[in-house]
């Protein structure tokens, strides 16, 4: 889609939501995301590929990435985290124990078995220990949707990813079902 086309449709729709859900295809943050591991841009990945295949929140992805025998060190922490671990099996285990609904639910755990992502997460734990970091300091929360919006296709949102991805998979039950788990969010939310 050219420039000229692009502007004309966000013109049309009321907000970039909109304009997400209206122009932008799945298979274009698919790309997006696969263009970030063809340029090395190991942290862009794994948000991109967070936000597509769990349709999680910018907070889900303030994440501490520690290794299995290190995150004994963290399990007995009252304050509830995120946590990617690279477990001792080579997969990543990601613990979302901080996001959005934690009051009402538990800490969502799912093991990832991609090995691009797996291969992302290590790169970046050899020089970080938070996947949002400067200087080896965890950036404020505040700054994370930015963070994440520089990652993304057109600089989306995950609201817009999240709209596009339902659209996506509109037709399909069971895949809506399990964003709806993953996200976590009434199954109306992900239908309608």
């Amino acid at each position: 889609m050219d420039d000229i086309t692009k502007i004309e449709n966000f013109i049309c729709c009321k907000s970039q939501d909109d304009w997400a859900l209206n122009t932008i295809q799945y298979e274009w943050i698919l790309e997006h995301m696969d263009a970030k591991w063809d340029k090395c841009k190991w942290r862009d990945y794994i948000v991109n590929f967070l936000l597509i295949m769990f349709c999680c929140r910018n907070n889900d992805l303030d994440c501490i990435i520690v290794t299995e025998a290190d995150f004994e060190n963290y399990k007995n922490n009252e304050t509830q985290e995120n946590y990617l671990i690279i477990m001792n099996d080579g997969t990543i285990q990601w613990i979302r124990d901080n996001y959005k609904t934690n009051r009402t639910l538990t800490a969502l755990t799912y093991n990832i078995d991609d090995d691009r992502f797996i291969f992302s997460v290590k790169e970046i734990h050899k020089t970080q220990k938070f996947l949002f970091e400067n200087a080896e300091e965890r950036i404020d929360r505040c700054s994370i949707g930015r963070i994440i919006q520089n990652a993304t296709y057109d600089r989306l949102g995950q609201t817009a990813y999240f709209n596009i991805i339902k659209k996506h998979w509109k037709g399909d039950a069971k895949k809506l079902l399990q964003i709806a788990k993953s996200r976590p969010v009434g199954l109306r939310s992900v239908v309608y």
